[in-house]
């Protein structure tokens, strides 16, 4: 080791490693010798190299006394044991690493030393440029801006970036949690990076860069990161994460294993799997036990789901261990041959078939742009007419009888198109219309009744061939523009029958704009908005809505009927999605939702009474009262509270909270969550929601009036099935058409069941023919009105399981994807736990409960409990406790 003495310790070590890096090292220790920073400390560790590296360093060192050098006696195979040696052999305070074939810039220790001295973090990372330009697809999402005192935490997205040479370290830090580089393993930087991030108090993030990658693409010796093609590399790489997932899970972490598992699967497998096809039939059959054995460890398939689609495939043919059908998918993103036909339709979506796959998880393997190759030969072009053979392969597709295909040309500009005749696979296009411009093919495409339009371009062809045809009036040609778009033009030769053409065009151009500015209700609406807004205020109106505008029903509703039982002097006005088929009752105005006359209403009332959000559809007045009422008790995650709510999200409802004077909550456990979820600091009025008391009263008028609307007769046992909204699936409804068939099926003829589906759903189902037993209840407003009449609820994740136990009548749980569901949307509690009912995974088990309800007595005390903790201050007397403290 080369000594030298030195006063003052400097606050900066930086460890370089080195390791037969003859051809570099001297530019990486040039890169530290002109720093802007001069009061640092190197130390350089040799893993007894083979090479000339060794001497290198010596002679570059000889005369620089703040640098030194330890030589390895035998090489250690990796990185830990040099870059611990190297911490082992520092002093200072700070700590950073270089890699002995990169470099840094010329101020990066100092712009470095300065950001952790500035913000006191335990880290502090910068950026790493590629010499071979190649950019993480990450980079802009981490180091868009500078992030400071921040925890991994609140912005996981820093677990993509694993590297350990872009930042600088608190050596108090490293030393307090005995945090060094895992010896033995490679790929060390995974797991070191990984546990430093979550056992640093605070990282702070400097958009600037620092750190320069050497990237040698053709290298005689492959860095380890490029051996790819050799399984040990595979194993180590994967030996690397479940080291971190254990520190994870051990650390009470594990919360945040989705977020690196996401790193994993887009970065880490992704390498592997783009060198599928250059490794051996012995390094598949390993590759594939190795990642099925990984996946099933600590990873829930539905992390797959919020992948590009290519990705969620691959992971989930993995998943699965159907290494036939992986391959083929391989060579199916390769536009080669599969082995088996694979694009399937299950007549919702189509998929990618694997036989191992059960029918509940086909949407795993959804392809939602299948591909295609078009071929066009023989084209002849005459003056009235177009002909040409058309060949649409369809990759790898099942069933391809089914497809039907319409060719067009068409005149975009014009708003003119002619369309194509087959003809035993001969496309004929009659030019007799064809009008002067360009005309555009495109190529409708329709599976199964699901149409796709293309527009061909010209690297979709196997050839073009260009044709010139002359008339006496026009000139006619194959085209292919600078977009790559191919089609025919039509060229008058008369200069005034050009003109006259263009002219057209431009009309037809003008008119287009002055009719979508009069849909966007242009200069003049705004102009009267503005108008209507300086008109003073109404102390005694007061605006309704709920639903959006879709119900007369909610909190809304009762505290409308309350302060109209009152004898108040107000005005009511109901704003209504469909004002001659909304059912409200008494004197009151309606408007349509977003018309300018809600507009009016909505600036001139003095209190608005909303469960959902109305402030963005008329600015809010000083003087004006915005009451929300929502709609529930939470269950599932909202707000703020939610995993994958966006900046945009959190804006938008950031800006209605603002405008809350009032917030209705029907229990403590409520109002801490809504809190807490939408950040609101205003006033809570903790008062039970006032559509329950509806359910304390329990009138006979309104049960008889219910029955009466859905023809139930006296003696009929009532089951109501109301199964929540999947916003990740937009066709679950089909999942519960194909229950209450079999529903319909299995109960007894003195039963009805009652399908209440959510109100964003209820228009798919309203022109179905449902079996016998099931009524159709999505479209009855008032839900509250439906539970007196129900003797039995079945739900899965809605609020509705809250306000019916009020009632304290049995529930049924039907959470046939409750994993999913917790995947998706998170929950507050713990259903298994805390549900007043079963918890029913299948159809058979809630036949069960149906067939022998006196099993549901079991789960009378919990369910006696379930409405002390979320029903406890309903008493029917809600609506009178809003009015007195709101409309004073």
């Amino acid at each position: 080791m080369s000594n030298f003495e030195q006063k003052q310790t400097p606050e900066l070590t930086v460890v370089v490693i080195a390791y037969n890096n003859e051809l570099y090292v001297e530019e990486a220790l040039e890169s530290l010798y002109h720093q802007t920073l001069k009061d640092i400390e190197v130390v350089v560790v040799n893993d007894c190299s083979k090479d000339r590296t060794g001497e290198i360093i010596e002679e570059y060192i000889a005369d620089k006394p703040n640098f030194r050098v330890v030589h390895l006696e035998t090489n250690s195979g990796g990185c830990s044991v040099p870059r611990n040696t190297g911490i082992l052999h520092s002093d200072s305070k700070y700590v950073m690493f270089l890699d002995g074939d990169d470099w840094y810039t010329s101020n990066a220790c100092e712009v470095m030393l300065n950001a952790a001295k500035r913000t006191g973090s335990d880290i502090v990372a910068g950026q790493v440029i590629r010499t071979n330009n190649y950019e993480t697809w990450y980079k802009n999402q981490i180091y868009s801006r500078e992030r400071t005192n921040i925890n991994v935490r609140e912005f996981p997205e820093l677990i993509f970036d694993s590297l350990s040479v872009n930042k600088i370290y608190k050596r108090e830090f490293l030393d307090r949690n005995n945090l060094r580089f895992q010896e033995g393993l490679h790929y060390e930087d995974v797991l070191f990076t990984g546990q430093a991030y979550f056992l640093a108090n605070s990282i702070s993030i400097i958009p600037v860069p620092i750190y320069y990658w050497r990237v040698v693409e053709n290298a005689k010796v492959k860095s380890i990161t490029n051996q790819r093609q050799d399984i040990k590399n595979f194993i180590n790489r994967i030996n690397s994460h479940r080291f971190l997932d254990k520190f994870m899970i051990d650390n009470g972490d594990a919360i945040y294993l989705s977020h690196k598992n996401n790193k994993f699967f887009r970065h880490d497998l992704r390498l592997y799997v783009n060198d599928y096809l250059d490794v051996d039939e012995d390094y598949k059959a390993q590759f594939h036990q190795l990642i099925q054995e990984y996946l099933h460890e600590n990873i829930n398939k539905y992390e797959f789901i919020k992948l590009a689609e290519d990705l969620r495939i691959i992971c989930y043919l993995l998943y699965l261990g159907d290494q036939a059908a992986f391959e083929d998918y391989i060579h199916y993103l390769h536009d080669l041959p599969t082995k088996e036909l694979r694009i399937t339709h299950n007549g919702d979506f189509y998929y990618f078939k694997s036989d191992m796959v059960p029918k509940e998880d086909q949407k795993f393997l959804k392809v939602t742009n299948p591909k295609f190759e078009i071929g066009i030969d023989d084209l002849q072009l005459s003056e009235n007419n177009l002909k040409f053979n058309s060949n649409v392969d369809l990759k790898s597709f099942e069933d391809k009888e089914v497809v039907l295909y319409q060719w067009e040309l068409r005149n975009k500009s014009l708003k003119h198109s002619i369309f194509g005749k087959n003809k035993d696979g001969r496309i004929e296009f009659d030019l007799h219309n064809l009008l002067p411009g360009n005309y555009y093919f495109y190529l409708t495409i329709n599976f199964l009744g699901k149409a796709k339009e293309v527009l061909v371009k010209y690297d979709m062809l196997n050839k073009m061939e260009y044709i010139k045809v002359e008339s006496n009036k026009y000139s006619i040609s194959t085209f292919v523009n600078e977009k790559n778009m191919i089609g025919i033009k039509n060229r008058p030769h008369s200069e005034l029958t050009d003109i006259y053409w263009k002219t057209r065009k431009r009309l037809r151009k003008f008119r287009s704009k002055r009719n979508k500015n009069k849909k966007n209700n242009g200069l003049l609406t705004r102009a009267v908005k503005k108008l209507l807004y300086k008109l003073p205020v109404k102390k005694n109106w007061v605006l309704f809505e709920s639903q959006m505008g879709k119900q007369f029903s909610d909190n809304p509703k009762y505290i409308y009927e309350e302060l109209k039982n009152s004898n108040k002097n107000y005005k009511y006005i109901w704003s209504c999605e469909n004002v001659n088929e909304f059912p409200v009752e008494g004197n009151v105005t309606k408007v349509k939702r977003g018309s300018l006359k809600h507009y009016y209403y909505m600036t001139r009332s003095k209190y608005w009474v909303d469960n959902q959000g109305i402030s963005h559809l008329a600015p809010k007045k000083k003087e004006q009262i915005y009451l929300q009422t929502w709609h529930g008790t939470p269950l599932k995650k909202m707000g703020a509270d939610k995993d994958n709510a966006t900046p945009a999200e959190m804006k938008k409802l950031q800006s209605q909270t603002k405008n809350w004077n009032y917030f209705i909550s029907p229990n403590p456990y409520s109002t801490k969550i809504f809190k807490k979820a939408f950040k609101y600091t205003g006033n809570v009025l903790e008062t039970g929601y006032p559509r329950n008391d509806l359910l304390v009263q329990q009138p006979e008028q309104i049960k008889k009036k219910v029955k009466n609307h859905f023809n139930i007769p006296e003696g009929k046992k009532v089951i109501l099935y109301a199964p929540t909204f999947r916003d990740w699936n937009e066709n679950s409804y089909f999942d519960t058409l194909r229950d209450i068939n079999k529903l319909s099926k299995e109960i007894n003829d003195d039963t009805i069941v009652l399908l209440r589906l959510h109100y964003l759903l209820a228009s798919k189902i309203s022109q179905i023919q449902l079996p016998g037993h099931i009524i159709n209840a999505s479209s009855y407003s008032d839900i509250q009105e439906l539970y007196l009449i129900t003797d039995i609820l079945i739900t899965d994740y809605s609020s509705v399981m809250f306000d019916y136990a009020v009632l304290k009548r049995p529930i049924i749980f039907y959470c046939y994807d409750l994993d999913e569901y917790l995947y998706y949307r998170g929950m507050y509690f713990d259903l298994k736990e805390d549900a007043p009912g079963p918890i029913c995974t299948n159809l058979e088990e809630v036949l069960q409960f149906i067939r022998q309800p006196e099993q549901l007595d079991a789960y009378k005390n919990k369910l006696e409990q379930f409405s002390k903790t979320y029903c406890g201050i309903e008493d029917g007397q809600a609506s009178k406790r809003v009015i007195e403290q709101v409309f004073k």
